[in-house]
């Protein structure tokens, strides 16, 4: 049976593993306030340390987890994420894996390329299926989960304030025009609503990104109302995209089914650029 294609991680420090990326012996994931930290160590247990304080390990007998005593590849000890987490440990002869809520039409082939793994503040450890519902060019790769992304909530976009992640500038501009531009590449999207009388940009609740002008009349919308709790994501590759996240399994909190009952909130603090979600349970 072909091994499924996993990317190595190379980011130790960071607080996420991106979809299928795989990590060896002595890598690790870091809460972005730096207080837990995920490592594969030496010995090939997978443990969350809480300042210098083991608090959790991957083993048997945890809830929402599948767990056997074989190893199906013939390859080096790793903790990798394919949709579900996996850890392959062939020094003690045992897979761990993570038991998911059941993805969209269950593919877990389509799954896999959007799904992220990420350490929070709290020190939960969260997998998050990244959903894109609309996007400014297709032909441009999501990027789920990547840090270097900007996440812009539910509300009225600031007029003339720039969104800048990498070379990449998303702008709602004083003429009214929705804006994404990359640098010599120039404007890759655009709304085409200047000079037509643009008052203000909403990204609403309902999940819908509209231009409105005089009277609250939609000069432009993106068509994705009906997707509550989706923010607008600004990549550094050039992707502008309205994305809606759904965790999928967590350490704690969190009980994968079918369709999940579970309601999660999104944190209310200042939001600020570089920042990520942190799903409560």
């Amino acid at each position: 049976m072909a091994i499924p294609a996993r990317i190595p991680f190379a980011q130790n420090g960071t607080s996420t593993l991106l979809p299928k990326h795989e990590m060896t012996w002595n890598q690790y994931l870091d809460s972005p306030n730096k207080r837990f930290r995920l490592i594969l160590q030496a010995d090939s247990n997978l443990v969350l340390y809480d300042g210098q304080t083991a608090v959790w390990s991957a083993q048997a007998g945890q809830p929402y987890i599948t767990y056997g005593n074989k190893v199906y590849e013939n390859t080096p000890t790793s903790f990798y994420i394919l949709y579900y987490a996996i850890l392959k440990d062939r020094e003690h002869v045992r897979t761990w894996s993570t038991f998911n809520s059941t993805p969209p039409n269950r593919d877990e082939t389509a799954a896999s390329e959007r799904t992220y793994l990420r350490v929070q503040d709290d020190g939960n450890i969260v997998i998050t299926d990244s959903i894109s519902v609309w996007s400014s060019n297709p032909a441009i790769p999501q990027s789920p989960g990547a840090e270097d992304s900007i996440i812009i909530p539910p509300g009225t976009l600031e007029r003339d304030k720039k969104y800048v992640a990498g070379g990449t500038t998303f702008i709602f501009q004083p003429d009214g025009n929705l804006v994404i531009s990359n640098g010599p590449l120039g404007v890759l999207w655009a709304s085409w609503t200047q000079d037509k009388g643009a008052e203000r940009a909403v990204m609403q609740t309902d999940g819908n990104l509209v231009v409105y002008g005089p009277n609250n009349t939609p000069l432009w919308y993106s068509g994705t109302a009906g997707h509550p709790g989706a923010f607008l994501r600004v990549q550094a590759n050039g992707n502008l995209s309205i994305v809606k996240e759904q965790p999928v399994w967590a350490r704690f909190g969190y009980t994968p089914t079918l369709v999940p009952k579970n309601v999660f909130y999104f944190d209310n603090t200042a939001w600020k650029t570089k920042n990520f979600w942190t799903f409560t349970f």
